[in-house]
C-alpha cells in the first residue's frame, strides 16, 4: 500500500489582520487646485501622517488636473482618510491650517496578507530581579497603556539571572512602546540618548534626541525582541555585546582625477562576536562631517544615532562607510558630486567652471570602496543591502547613483539635494521609465546656500523629484519617502534631525531576517493536498523572509543520507505562504530546513 507521510505541522486555515506587511493602494482624483496648491491624502493613520496635514501624503498633477499616486498601507487595516488641497510654497508648506478639504471622510479597506504563527508580540527579559512585569502601549493605533506580569521562562546568563518571557501583547506589526518594572515598583526604561562633551560645531547630544526628556522608553516595531542590558535584539545576543567601533583606512584610487583618501567604517554592535553575520553597508558622502565630531560645518551624529536607533530596534544593525573630500589629498567636491554632462559655473562668488565627474567618482566607489568594503568585512553584497547618502551635492550625486546604478546601490538618502546645479541630469532621470532603487528625499523649506540663494528653488526641486519618481511607479512609504521640514536649513544639524527617519526607512528591520521569531515561531511545511491517482503532493510552505530555507525529501527517515534537497524559491516577505508541488513516488517524507545567519 501507498503512503504519504509528513513532519513537523498540521495543516491549519490562514488567519489575517493588520501586519508589517505593506500594500500598495492606488490614489487618484480630478481636480483644479489652482496655481502653487498641492493634493494630499491625509488621515490618523502614522503612514497617512497620524492627523497632520502638514505630514500628509502628496499625489502627483498629471495632465487634465488628475492628482495620482500609489501609497504602501498596513495590510488589513481599515482606514478612514481624506482628500485635501493645501499650499506648497516655502512660506506656507507648515501652516497646516491653510487646508481645503476636497473629499470629506472615506473608508478604505487595505488588501490583508496571511499573518505569520504570532498575532501579537512577544518580549523576552534577561534580568536578576526575581519578578517582572511589562508596560506597553500600541503607539500606531493610539492604545492605551496595559501591564502583563511576564513569566519565568528560565535562567538568564548566570545562575542570579532570570528570563522572562511575556506575550499577546500589541498587535503584530505595530509599533510598541514599553517599559519593565518589578515588584518593588523599580524600572527598567530605555537608557537616556547618547551624550558627549560638546565638540566645536557638534553639539552634546545628537539633533534628534534634544527635545527629549525621561524617563526614556522602550519604541519598536518588531514583534518578537531580546531585551539585554537595555538594548533590544531579534536574536539571542551574545552574553557579551561589545559596543560599535570606528575604523579609518586609507582607500587608494584607481580612477583618474579621482584621489584616494582616509575612509571612516563604523562597525555595529557585537560585530566581534556574531562571527556568521554579514550587514547591510551605507556609504555617506561629505565623510569628514558624518561621525561625531564632525568638521567646520558640524556634524550628521550618524554613529552616535545608528547606535542609538539599533539599541532601540528601530534600524538594522549596519557597517556605515563615511567617504571624506578634501583639498588635503586633491579631491574637489564639486567635479566629483556633479553629474556628467552638466557644468557649474559660478558658484558662489567664484568664476570657476566645474565639469561633471560624478562618472569617475562612482567608479572609485565601485572599483576600490566597496571592494575594500566586500573583502575585509561581513558585508552582504545585493543592492537591497547597499545604500548610498548625501547631503547638497552629495545628495544630488546619491540621486545620480540610484539612477544610474541602482543594480548596486539598492537604497538612497537624497538630503537637501542641489538639483539646481544638473538640469541635463534631472532632465534624463525624467526621462527614464523605471529606476527600482528606493528613495527617501529630505527637504527643509529655508534651504538658502552658498551655491543657490533661494530656497524655494531648492524646495521645488525636491518636490520635482518626488512627482517624478511616484509617477514613475514608486509607492509612497514602500519605495519612496519624502521628510520635508519648516524651517529646516542647509545645515549638517537639519540633516542629522532627519537621520533617524532615514535609518528606519533604509535599514527597516523588518528587511532582514528574525532569527528570534522563527526560533519561536518556527516556519512550517504542511501537507496541502494528494492526488494517488498522479502521486502529485501540494505542499503549503510558510517561513519568514530573509532566512535559508529548503524542502528535503526521502522514502526512508531512519537513514540519514537518503535526504535530497529540492529547490524552492526564496520568500518575498516577512511572512511567506506558498504551495510547492511534488511527486511522492510513493512513500514520502518531506521536511522543511531553514537557518537564519547564526
Amino acid at each position: 500500500m501507498k503512503c504519504v507521510a509528513l513532519f513537523l505541522a498540521l495543516l491549519v486555515s490562514p488567519s489575517y489582520g493588520a501586519s508589517a506587511v505593506r500594500k500598495v493602494v492606488e490614489f487618484s482624483i480630478t481636480r483644479d487646485v489652482g496655481l502653487g496648491n498641492e493634493v494630499c491624502v491625509s488621515g490618523s493613520h502614522p503612514l497617512l501622517g497620524g492627523g497632520d496635514a502638514a505630514r500628509a501624503v502628496k499625489l502627483a498633477w498629471t495632465p487634465g488636473n488628475v492628482w495620482r499616486g500609489s501609497i504602501a498601507l498596513e495590510a488589513g487595516e481599515s482606514l478612514t482618510y481624506r482628500i485635501l488641497s493645501r499650499p506648497f510654497g516655502v512660506s506656507t508648506w507648515g501652516n497646516a491650517a491653510l487646508k481645503t478639504d476636497l473629499s470629506g471622510d472615506l473608508s478604505l479597506q487595505v488588501p490583508s496578507h496571511e499573518n505569520p504563527p504570532w498575532r501579537q508580540k512577544s518580549v523576552f527579559l534577561q534580568s536578576a530581579w526575581s519578578e517582572a512585569y511589562i508596560l506597553y502601549r500600541d503607539t500606531t493605533h493610539n492604545g492605551l497603556w496595559s501591564e502583563e506580569p511576564m513569566k519565568r521562562v528560565g535562567v538568564g546568563r548566570s545562575a542570579s539571572e532570570n528570563l522572562f518571557r511575556a506575550d499577546g501583547l500589541a498587535p503584530s506589526g505595530a509599533e510598541m512602546e514599553f517599559v519593565f518594572r518589578n515588584a518593588s515598583n523599580a524600572y527598567l526604561n530605555a537608557p537616556a540618548p547618547p551624550s558627549s562633551a560638546a565638540s566645536g560645531a557638534a553639539p552634546a547630544v545628537p539633533a534628534p534626541y534634544q527635545s527629549l526628556s525621561p524617563p526614556f522608553n522602550f519604541r519598536t516595531g518588531l514583534d518578537v525582541v531580546f531585551v539585554q542590558d537595555q538594548q533590544i535584539y531579534n536574536y539571542r545576543p551574545p552574553a557579551s555585546v561589545s559596543s560599535p567601533r570606528i575604523e579609518t583606512r586609507f582607500i587608494n584610487s584607481t580612477v583618474a582625477d579621482i584621489p584616494g583618501r582616509p575612509v571612516q567604517i563604523y562597525l555595529p554592535r557585537g560585530y566581534g562576536e556574531n562571527t556568521t553575520k554579514r550587514y547591510p553597508v551605507v556609504y555617506f558622502h561629505d565623510g569628514q562631517n558624518v561621525f561625531f565630531p564632525g568638521g567646520t560645518f558640524g556634524v550628521w551624529d550618524a554613529d552616535r544615532i545608528a547606535t542609538y536607533e539599533t539599541a532601540q530596534g528601530r534600524m538594522r544593525e549596519a557597517i556605515i562607510v563615511a567617504i571624506p573630500n578634501g583639498n588635503s589629498y586633491g579631491s574637489n567636491r564639486l567635479n566629483e558630486y556633479l553629474p556628467d554632462g552638466d557644468t557649474l559655473t559660478n558658484y558662489g562668488a567664484g568664476t570657476t567652471a566645474y565639469d561633471g565627474r560624478a562618472a569617475a567618482y562612482l567608479k572609485f566607489l565601485l572599483d576600490n570602496v566597496a571592494p575594500t568594503l566586500d573583502g575585509n568585512f561581513r558585508t552582504l553584497g545585493g543592492a537591497a543591502d547597499t545604500m548610498v547618502a548625501g547631503s547638497s551635492m552629495g545628495g544630488l550625486v546619491s540621486d545620480y547613483i540610484g539612477e544610474v546604478r541602482s543594480d548596486r546601490f539598492g537604497v538612497v538618502g537624497i538630503f537637501s539635494p542641489a538639483y539646481w546645479a544638473a538640469p541635463n541630469h534631472v532632465g534624463a532621470r525624467e526621462a527614464r521609465v523605471w529606476s527600482p532603487a528606493r528613495r527617501y528625499i529630505s527637504m527643509g523649506t529655508a534651504e538658502s546656500s552658498t551655491g543657490e540663494a533661494s530656497s524655494e528653488i531648492y524646495w521645488r526641486g525636491a518636490l520635482r523629484a518626488y512627482d517624478s519618481y511616484l509617477l514613475r511607479g514608486h509607492s509612497y512609504g514602500g519605495e519612496l519617502k519624502f521628510d520635508g521640514a519648516s524651517g529646516g536649513t542647509h545645515s549638517e544639524a537639519a540633516w542629522s534631525r532627519n537621520l533617524p527617519s532615514f535609518f528606519a526607512f533604509a535599514l527597516d528591520p523588518w528587511r532582514e531576517a528574525q532569527p528570534l521569531a522563527a526560533e519561536v515561531f518556527p516556519p512550517t511545511v504542511e501537507l496541502f493536498d494528494f492526488h494517488p491517482a498522479s502521486q502529485r503532493a501540494s505542499l503549503r510552505v510558510s517561513r519568514r523572509f530573509g532566512l535559508e530555507s529548503h524542502i528535503e525529501k526521502t522514502s526512508n527517515p531512519a537513514a540519514p543520507s537518503a535526504w535530497t534537497s529540492l529547490e524552492l524559491a526564496p520568500a518575498l516577505d516577512y511572512w511567506n505562504t506558498e504551495i510547492f508541488e511534488d511527486v511522492a513516488d510513493g512513500r514520502a517524507f518531506w521536511r522543511l530546513k531553514t537557518r537564519g545567519w547564526q
